[in-house]
């Protein structure tokens, strides 16, 4: 009876991680390319100190620094981000 319960546990959770990764693909598809996981991560570890290089800043197109500097936290911060490098 537990092996039942652990199986089919495990089978929701696997289904719950598909439909996760499935979801996070097809709203950002460049997050399983490396170009768009380099330019997330470079972003993310020069902004990590408070401040940001001119080059960073550069990089990123003014329509989302607008975005970026008028969210109002790090969670949306983070999602503007996303949507820069990964779209």
């Amino acid at each position: 009876m537990a092996r039942s319960k652990n199986y089919k546990n495990l089978k929701y959770l696997l289904l719950l991680l598909v439909g996760f990764f499935l979801g996070i693909t097809t709203i950002w598809p460049g997050v399983i390319s490396n170009k768009g996981r380099n330019c997330f991560l470079k972003i993310i570890r020069d902004g990590s100190d408070g401040s940001v290089s001119l080059k960073t800043i550069a990089s990123i197109s003014p329509n989302y620094l607008i975005k970026i500097g008028n969210a109002k936290n790090k969670y949306l911060k983070i999602l503007f981000i996303g949507d820069h490098c990964f779209r």
